[in-house]
């Protein structure tokens, strides 16, 4: 009888969340990349619209009621194990969102699982590679540097726009010869778009 009273808690605690979805989300204070905490309930619904330059996502959670909720500038959709964008969400795909706060305490959802997918996604995610060199030129309008691996020429590196306010602030830092290794994947054979910066483990 417990559980069922705190079940019942929850979901009119969630249903107030989504009168509150803030109209501007760059104030939000994001604490390192988003996981999946254990113990913790989803939120399932399915998708109507996604709103990408808006960062909102509408959302069904049962057949006559549409939600909305904010999305955090790096949140990410999982699929299978993949990881991929929020524009490749789709109309009439079931997800599973957990929701936060933010400093103002406005919820918002930073990571969405698909449980059940209208589209089929055959065009595999590009390979997750790391990389390690000295900085060169860096340009902080483009958000990018040069990094010499010493295998080739140098590679062009440009930051995601889905990469966490601390890798940005540490790009800011960056200065040219500084040794480090980052993650990401190639968009061309010497253009490399960063997902986040590593341990440095032999500067």
């Amino acid at each position: 009888m417990a559980k069922l009273v705190a079940q019942g808690a929850a979901l009119v605690m969630l249903g107030t969340l989504w009168i509150g979805v803030p109209g501007c989300m760059e104030n939000i204070a994001l604490i390192g990349r988003p996981t999946i905490e254990e113990g913790r309930d989803d939120f399932v619904g399915e998708v109507d619209r996604v709103d990408v330059s808006g960062r909102r996502l509408y959302f069904r959670p049962n057949r006559d009621a549409r939600r909305v909720v904010a999305l955090s500038a790096d949140a990410r959709v999982l699929d299978r194990g993949r990881e991929y964008p929020v524009a490749e969400l789709r109309p009439g795909d079931v997800v599973a969102m957990q929701i936060r706060r933010d400093a103002r305490g406005d919820p918002y959802a930073d990571l969405i699982r698909i449980q059940e997918s209208q589209t089929r996604r055959d065009v595999p995610a590009p390979r997750i590679e790391t990389l390690a060199g000295r900085v060169g030129i860096i340009n902080r309008r483009d958000n990018s540097f040069e990094l010499d691996d010493r295998a080739g020429a140098p590679v062009s590196v440009l930051l995601s726009e889905y990469v966490r306010d601390s890798d940005r602030d540490r790009f800011r830092s960056l200065r040219a010869g500084e040794h480090v290794r980052i993650e990401g994947k190639f968009i061309t054979r010497d253009r490399f778009e960063l997902l986040s910066f590593l341990n440095n483990e032999d500067s």
